[in-house]
């Protein structure tokens, strides 16, 4: 009997795993909406520090939308910066994904290829902006947006790192402030000069590859080449990188392990003279008021060229799941226009987008303002790709090789080379969505006049140029269809470029609202030639989510695994004689829901998957692939080092737990011992703390500026040490697992 029951459990929550998911396949949903005066509520994810002058600064423009569109309510919610991506890509599993998210280039570069339902997780924006709304904005970070021919979001801000110093230890040793004929020699030399005491001359954290970019291209070398193939090892990449490291290793101006954080607060603690820094701490290094001054990273010697910072671009995306699409688009353009940019670049030091802010007297007379935004036109865009979001991995183990002296330069930046090459080739791409063809266009033509330009209205207002003049020509994809006599237009920052001698000009118009009638006027040299009103009925398309969703979880969970888990406790209690004891189940039942959800079945899905192609490219869409994951695992190069790390872990962890807590245990039970109380609420500590803060105190104990090396008079950096690494992890885990080992065994 007992066998049968068991058999019966396992093949329910089989069935359950196999079989949930169908109950959730359904057609995509079409929405049309036209209608301002319908009530409508939209949902925005904002990454800003929680109270925060930039988070101040987003809520009052969240208010002033509200106040232009009283039918539109905006429910914003934080979400963590370097959590957004995850918790973006499962609430769209769930469709649950929000109507408007805040995406940094690289974010859209690491999701541009995901997939639900076949649709990626993002809306393209190209039908929605009309040519004059997307002038408003620099074109380099209009482009940063895209990812392959798509707008994936509508550009807000920008940055890149610059050279800060402190002008009084400038003063203070006697040396000339940082200008734009500063080499990086004169750098270094200047370091030098600073570096006294316990001042450091620069703060800067040489293993970060984010602090290696600019350098890289200031010694002529690239990320990628022409063809967007991975080079970090290209000619120059060497140079820089040792560089970069000897600043540190062999002339002493930058402190030992300087890492992100303990770099600013080297800086406003006067502990280092200067530090290549972004806007975004500016803020506080003014709040703690000390008199900082900036200036363009220096010239290359070698090459004649200038520290080139990678330049990074922020903006504001619309889900391709949203209902709301129109308002979702109308909320992004709001939060990027020209006032909310211009209030974001006054208070918080954000560098703008909008190209009128770029010459705007109040923004130009902010030396903070003007000195980034000379330095980003001087930085390196970073490219909004697949390959760039996966370039830090490679790098940061080259830099650490480098850093330990197991690799030099050269070595280092070619085995990261190799590995990102090989990242990229088992990449999987996704498969073209499913095309939307006239949604938000129309498509026009017209016979020309010979005219050198024409000037396109929509109801009256504005919407584009069309141009003879080729003097502008950019070679980016353009945003529009546009053809000259069956030739491709060309793209230039204000207009498309039509061939000459063109007699015959067909565009696809966008920026129309589904269902409404627009007035189209095309007009050459003061004549029309092409009036017409015009509409299209194609409404949006809404991706309907697949078979992963929380409802789907819950219903395959609670349903089948609580019922076999019930029956088989019943069968249990009649086996053993209880048949008296029906209600106990009732009070089991709670725990019960809780291991059905919250263990076997996501448990047993995820072992179900490990048998599938599942990834990140096709979301709720995958098929039954056999071992070939396992091969996969047990046959790369890591395998075993890492799982002989796994078993250190385990068996020191366990040893550790059980052994140090029963014998705390047994003093505190047994031993004749004052205090006892006073002493298990300290004990215990360690446990009642978030692990989260813990793991950031000992971290930040363990930096070469911390408190053991204070303490102990050396300059460790064992975080900087694979080996030492491991020690540490196992040693605070140990640390915070030991109490609730001596409670349970009290």
């Amino acid at each position: 009997m007992q066998k049968v029951w068991r058999r019966a459990f396992v093949t329910l929550l089989l069935v359950s795993m196999l079989t949930a998911g169908c109950l959730g396949v359904g057609q995509n949903e079409v929405a049309r909406s036209g209608d301002d005066s319908a009530d409508v509520h939209l949902t925005v994810w904002y990454t800003f520090a929680a109270e925060s002058k930039e988070e101040k600064v987003f809520l009052e423009s969240i208010q002033s939308f509200q106040d232009l569109h009283p039918n539109i309510t905006v429910d914003a919610t934080l979400i963590p910066y370097d959590d957004a991506v995850n918790q973006f890509k499962t609430a769209a599993i769930g469709g649950e994904a929000p109507d408007l998210m805040r995406l940094s280039s690289d974010q859209l570069g690491s999701i541009g290829e995901v997939r639900v339902d076949g649709f990626p997780l993002l809306e393209d924006l190209r039908p929605h902006l009309t040519p004059a709304e997307r002038q408003l904005y620099d074109v380099q970070a209009l482009h940063a947006m895209r990812y392959g021919d798509a707008l994936y979001g509508v550009p807000a801000s920008q940055d890149s790192l610059s050279l800060l110093y402190n002008k009084a230890l400038f003063d203070a040793r006697g040396v000339d402030y940082p200008d734009a004929t500063w080499t990086q020699d004169d750098l270094l030399a200047a370091a030098q000069s600073l570096t006294y005491n316990d001042v450091q001359g620069l703060a800067l954290p040489v293993k970060s590859p984010y602090w290696w970019f600019g350098l890289q291209a200031g010694f002529n070398g690239s990320l990628f080449n022409a063809a967007g193939e991975p080079s970090v090892n290209s000619n120059g990449s060497a140079d820089a990188l040792e560089w970069m490291m000897n600043l540190e290793l062999e002339h002493g101006v930058v402190a030992t392990g300087t890492q992100p954080e303990g770099m600013k607060n080297q800086f406003i603690g006067s502990k280092a003279a200067m530090v290549v820094d972004g806007p975004w701490n500016w803020a506080t290094y003014k709040a703690s008021r000390l008199d900082v001054g900036q200036a363009l990273l220096p010239l290359v010697d070698e090459t004649g060229e200038r520290i080139a910072p990678l330049v990074t671009y922020k903006g504001w995306a619309v889900s391709k799941q949203s209902a709301q699409k129109l308002a979702s688009v109308e909320l992004a353009l709001h939060l990027s226009s020209e006032d909310v940019q211009k209030s974001f670049a006054l208070e918080t030091y954000t560098i703008p987008t909008h190209r009128t802010l770029s010459q705007d007297a109040e923004v130009r007379n902010d030396p903070v303002l003007s000195g980034f935004m000379d330095q980003i036109e001087t930085g390196t865009p970073a490219p909004t790709t697949r390959a760039m979001a996966q370039i830090y991995d490679p790098l940061v183990t080259a830099l650490e090789q480098v850093y330990a002296g197991t690799a030099n330069p050269q070595e280092a930046l070619d085995g990261a080379n190799a590995e990102l090459i090989s990242q990229i080739a088992e990449l999987e791409q996704a498969a073209t969505p499913p095309s939307n063809q006239g949604y938000r266009t129309v498509s026009v033509n017209f016979t020309t006049d010979q005219s050198p330009v024409y000037t396109v209205f929509l109801d009256d207002e504005y919407h584009s140029t069309l141009t003879l003049n080729q003097s502008q020509v950019l070679q980016l994809a353009p945003y529009d269809t546009c053809m000259s006599d069956g030739a491709e237009m060309m793209y230039a920052p204000s207009a498309l470029v039509f061939s000459a001698n063109a007699s015959y000009i067909q565009c696809e118009l966008t920026g129309m609202i589904p269902g409404n009638v627009h007035n189209v006027k095309i007009v050459g040299d003061g004549l029309p030639v092409f009036e017409a009103a015009v509409s299209t009925n194609v409404g949006d398309v809404v991706p309907k989510t697949g078979d992963t969703s929380a409802v789907l979880f819950a219903l395959g969970a609670i349903f089948v695994s609580l019922v076999a888990l019930l029956s088989y406790g019943r069968a249990m209690d009649i086996k053993a004689g209880r048949v008296h004891a029906k209600s106990a189940h009732i009070y089991i039942a709670p725990a019960m829901i809780a291991l059905a959800v919250l263990t076997f079945y996501p448990v047993l899905y995820g072992f179900w998957l490990s048998f599938t192609d599942a990834d990140a490219t096709r979301l709720g869409d995958q098929s039954f692939v056999g071992l070939v994951n396992f091969i996969e695992v047990f046959t790369a190069s890591g395998f075993l080092r890492v799982t002989l790390f796994t078993l250190v872990w385990t068996v020191a962890n366990v040893v550790a737990h059980v052994g140090i807590g029963l014998f705390l245990a047994m003093v505190l039970q047994y031993g004749n011992v004052r205090g006892k109380t006073a002493y298990r609420t300290v004990l215990l500590l360690p446990w009642a703390i978030p692990s989260y803060i813990s793991v950031l105190v000992w971290k930040g104990m363990f930096q070469p500026e911390g408190l053991v090396n204070g303490l102990l008079g050396t300059d460790l950096n064992l975080l900087a040490d694979p080996t030492g690494a491991q020690f540490l992890v196992i040693f605070v885990n140990i640390w915070l697992g030991v109490p609730f080992m001596m409670m349970s065994l009290s």
